[in-house]
């Protein structure tokens, strides 16, 4: 990059820093070191990876990098190689791991210093053997989930090709639980069972191989050090689970605030929205944010879900629009344009926590956090 180049950069980041922003998402720093500190307590036999991958769930991808850079881990985790050259760009130091697919012919150009890929397929694999480009490589296995990875069945062939293969460095081998979530599951013992069979395989052909890991946050719960050296840390990292664990005790660290930006008396009988759903049952205090579906104000809140205003929970009334939600403040006293409105809590507890708000649109929370746009303004504090 040229000097110009780098002057435009700081000329941006420092306009864009200047910018009035009607929508701010939150970060505590705190939760998400607190957060990896406790399971790395709670389970001291093994590593974890976090995970960043699809803008760090939502919460930033460089930001939640950078908090992480000094906590000597293992790897990090990232979906796709241009979210390692993002980390990569930004000085991040810590080494890589993708875990989703790479085409190989991006694999054999890479510069990116500490990256190892994931590799998805024997296909994938075979590629790669027609080159003598020096690769780190994790080598998924299919153990049941039938989504990604090498069959069991197939695993004779992946060894045959990377033992006559130096370049391609066995660094690791992993799989994913497809149930992990469920303690009562009855896929899980099937895939650990297959995963047992396959990592002892691989032991015995590559008895230097440095990590094994099947399980993501929930499934610590069906494993232990005997299953897989090293964990990979997403959900949680962030302060939300999916199933109750009592060894664990996390926060959320995101949060997400916006303003009042309108407020008006409407009568009984009046209407509020698209398509007419909400009729005022009374005369009411209406008031609208400047926030909808784009900014990550799920559509399925539309007339069920709540915001906070001034410490009172105030309910969605009328469908989510694109940029605006509108909602009623009749018990909201003094309510003023300007007011700060939460959109998302960082206490679990509250209606509007993510795993709260998952519940009311039927969904899981992975979903609500990736919808926030990434161009949202993030404050780390």
């Amino acid at each position: 990059m040229n000097f110009g180049a780098i002057i435009r950069k700081v000329k941006s980041r420092v306009l864009s820093a200047n910018l009035p922003s009607l929508i701010t998402i939150y970060i505590d720093k705190k939760a998400i070191l607190d957060n990896l500190a406790t399971y790395r307590q709670a389970y001291p036999e093994i590593e974890f990876a976090p995970v960043l991958k699809s803008n760090a769930y939502g919460h930033s991808l460089v930001p939640i990098a950078r908090i992480l850079d000094s906590q000597r881990l293992p790897f990090l985790i990232v979906d796709s190689y241009y979210e390692a050259r993002l980390l990569r760009d930004n000085n991040i130091q810590t080494p890589i791991l993708i875990i989703g697919y790479v085409e190989p012919q991006i694999m054999l150009r890479s510069r990116l210093a500490k990256i190892s890929f994931c590799i998805t397929s024997l296909e994938q694999l075979q590629q790669l053997a027609r080159s003598q480009r020096q690769l780190n490589l994790h080598l998924k296995i299919d153990t049941g989930m039938h989504r990604q990875g090498v069959l069991v069945s197939e695993l004779e062939q992946a060894i045959q090709i990377l033992k006559n293969n130096n370049n391609l460095n066995l660094e690791g081998i992993s799989s994913h639980l497809a149930d992990a979530d469920n303690i009562e599951s009855k896929s899980v013992p099937k895939q650990l069972k297959n995963w047992t069979k396959a990592r002892d395989i691989m032991r015995q052909n590559f008895p230097t191989i440095n990590y094994s890991h099947i399980s993501a946050t929930a499934g610590v719960l069906h494993t232990d050090e005997n299953t897989h050296s090293l964990a990979r840390l997403g959900l949680g990292l962030y302060g939300i689970s999916l199933a109750d664990n009592p060894r664990i005790k996390i926060k959320p660290a995101l949060s997400m605030q916006t303003m009042v930006s309108g407020i008006k008396k409407i009568s009984k009988g009046d209407t509020v929205g698209y398509n007419d759903t909400f009729i005022a049952p009374h005369d009411m205090l209406i008031a609208t944010i400047p926030a909808g579906y784009a900014e990550g104000i799920d559509r399925r809140l539309s007339n069920k879900g709540q915001v906070e205003v001034n410490c009172k929970l105030c309910p969605i009334i009328g469908r989510v629009s694109m940029n605006i939600t509108t909602i009623d403040v009749s018990a909201v006293p003094a309510v003023k344009l300007g007011d700060t409105v939460t959109i998302i809590s960082d206490d679990n507890a509250s209606p509007i926590s993510v795993n709260n708000l998952a519940k009311t649109c039927q969904t899981i929370p992975y979903e609500i956090l990736v919808h926030i746009p990434a161009h949202l303004r993030r404050v780390i504090r």
